[in-house]
């Protein structure tokens, strides 16, 4: 049986070089194993340092990694941090600070894994889940979420 397999990477913009240069880091190898046939498709998405939850489509990203999480006895924080905040401006609301970097890993349409998380074995960073995700492709095995490595 033929499996879609892919892959959305969110990059934290605008950062610093340094930190740019890792996001490329990041890109390069996704990039690597599209080229390789083990994913359909790798696609980008940029965000900010905080979601204000205006933009719909990063609140449903946001809301279907959360699930993931949760189905998976895992957490996103502190990588995503949800905290009240209240301005004399603007008033209270509700915001989410993002990661830098971050991997959503879907089969078949499927959401099968985030990265960076948080497990009963510690944190699993985004370098941990590529290692996975190529890992599994590579043996043709589905990824399981068996715990973080760290």
């Amino acid at each position: 049986m033929t499996h879609t397999r892919r892959m959305t990477v969110y990059l934290r913009s605008p950062v610093p070089d340094e930190t740019e240069r890792r996001q490329a880091s990041v890109l390069g190898r996704t990039d690597s194993l599209r080229q390789q046939g083990l994913l359909d498709d790798v696609s980008v998405k940029y965000w900010h340092r905080l979601s204000t939850g205006t933009d719909p489509r990063e609140t449903e990203d946001i809301a279907a990694m959360a699930a993931w999480a949760e189905a998976n006895d895992c957490s996103l924080t502190p990588t995503f941090d949800r905290h009240d905040r209240h301005s004399a401006f603007t008033g209270d609301d509700s915001v989410v600070t993002l990661p830098v970097v971050c991997l959503s890993y879907w089969e078949d349409g499927e959401l099968v894994g985030v990265y960076p998380h948080r497990g009963s074995c510690g944190h699993c960073t985004v370098a941990d889940g590529l290692d996975r995700i190529e890992a599994a492709l590579q043996s043709g095995e589905a990824l399981a979420h068996t715990g973080s490595q760290r």
